[in-house]
């Protein structure tokens, strides 16, 4: 087998493959033998057929799927090998009435060539935002820490911040019944409820008892449609009345929050929370830094796609796409994904950026606590967290999720050193109206 490149212009080539028949004849004799001792033909015994009838009906297809499976093993040996950077995959060259019987077979596969990127961070400027949490926040948290740790009482009157249990039935048909929750401070007319008590009725429209549609058709279990503009006039039985109350500021909240002994007093406490949040907000302006350095890269960065040879790749390889001009939509579609994917390469390249299976694993460790810290579950026994990490890594798509993850951690530390950060502090809501404003002229634009 010989396999040659052929550069026909700086950022597209032809690879041509020669294969002899010595190549592939020995695997053909091989699959021909294993259907002679299994095929059925009418008139001969199973495994007695002569080989001149298995050829005859089965070397063609055989020598097909045989140099078919060769020239893709070969194909990509050969670009890995020669480490020639493509986009897309090769096309195969139409040939009409190709010899099969030849001594030689000879094919030839269009590629395209990714271009050199020459990149620049430290040419990109971009704000960098710190969420501060304020003491207000911080009292927010710790009341609805109390809140989530506190203990169920039950009443016999309603009153404020009760949570009912009802049952519910549709005042045109009082058959259908279901029951279900509904937390009084989310009541629009509350005054409905007042000084009720367990076995009365109530009946009101649901367009009284929830402000939002949405709200009543998931609280009500009620479809869309059935809803309607006028809402629906339901008759309410109360079954129960309970109201949590909030658990006390001490040791005992601490502990359940952050695990025992994790903080010991309440400025303690309040610092943790403020450092936890912090450290969460962190993760949202981090995700926000990196849009900004990415669509300067792609903005500020030359680019030069092989467009032809993706217009003709595109057609190739996607069933729907049957013309020139559905293939050019589409690749202007995917224009600045394929030229990030570049220049992405090209700093992970020049900055020596790679992921191993232990910072994999690691990653995905500190996921796992994270998630068990919002159940509570602050202390897992090492046993069990190594059983939930293996479990969790065998699953490739997790795999996958996590080994991205870390690769775009080691890509933002790479910003963060070599970009231009205008630091700028910002409060949770002023940060949430910034990026609000952004997406509305990203909608305009789009």
């Amino acid at each position: 087998m010989n396999i040659t490149k052929n550069t026909t212009d700086k950022l597209s080539a032809v690879i041509s493959v020669a294969v002899d028949k010595a190549d592939y004849q020995g695997k053909v004799d091989e699959v021909l033998l294993q259907y002679k001792k299994t095929a059925n033909i009418k008139g001969f015994r199973k495994g007695h057929v002569p080989m001149s009838f298995v050829k005859k009906q089965y070397e063609k297809p055989v020598i097909f799927d045989v140099v078919n499976e060769l020239l893709q093993k070969e194909l990509t040996k050969y670009i890995n090998e020669e480490k020639i950077s493509i986009l897309g995959n090769p096309i195969p060259v139409a040939q009409e009435n190709l010899d099969w019987d030849a001594e030689q077979l000879n094919f030839d596969f269009e590629i395209g060539l990714a271009p050199e990127v020459k990149v620049d961070l430290k040419k990109i400027e971009v704000p960098a935002y710190e969420i501060y949490v304020s003491d207000e926040e911080v009292d927010k948290y710790i009341n609805n820490f109390a809140q989530r740790y506190g203990s169920m009482e039950s009443l016999e009157t309603v009153e404020e911040n009760a949570v009912l249990k009802v049952e519910v039935k549709e005042k045109n048909n009082e058959e259908a019944t279901k029951n279900t929750y509904i937390r009084l401070e989310d009541v629009k007319d509350q005054k409905l409820f007042e000084a009720k008590k367990v076995g009365e009725t109530v009946e009101a429209n649901t367009k009284d008892i929830f402000e939002d549609a949405e709200q009543a058709q998931s609280v009500f279990n009620i479809a869309e449609e059935q809803m309607g503009e006028d809402g629906i006039d339901l008759v309410l039985t109360i079954k129960e009345i309970n109201k949590m109350n909030a658990a006390e500021i001490n040791q005992e909240l601490f502990d359940k929050v952050y695990g025992e002994g994790a903080v010991d007093s309440e400025e303690a406490f309040r610092a943790k929370i403020k450092e936890e949040s912090e450290k969460m907000y962190a993760k949202e302006t981090d995700r926000q830094l990196i849009n900004e350095v990415v669509e300067q890269l792609i903005g500020n960065t030359a680019v030069e796609l092989p467009e032809e040879f993706l217009v003709k790749w595109l057609q190739f390889s996607n069933d729907n796409i049957t013309s020139d001009e559905q293939a050019k939509e589409e690749l202007e579609k995917i224009s600045k994904s394929l030229k990030y994917q570049l220049i992405e390469s090209k700093i992970a390249e020049e900055n020596d950026i790679q992921v191993t299976a232990d910072e994999v694993k690691a990653a995905a460790e500190t996921a796992i606590k994270e998630q068990l810290a919002m159940y509570g579950q602050n202390t897992i026994p090492e046993e069990t967290m190594n059983s939930i990490i293996a479990s969790a890594i065998s699953n490739q798509e997790e795999y996958n999720r996590l080994s991205y993850q870390v690769f775009t951690d080691k890509m933002l530390a790479v910003f963060k050193s070599q970009a231009k950060l205008d630091a700028k502090k910002v409060t949770l809501d002023e940060f949430v109206d910034i990026i609000s404003a952004q997406n509305k002229v990203e909608e305009a634009n789009a």
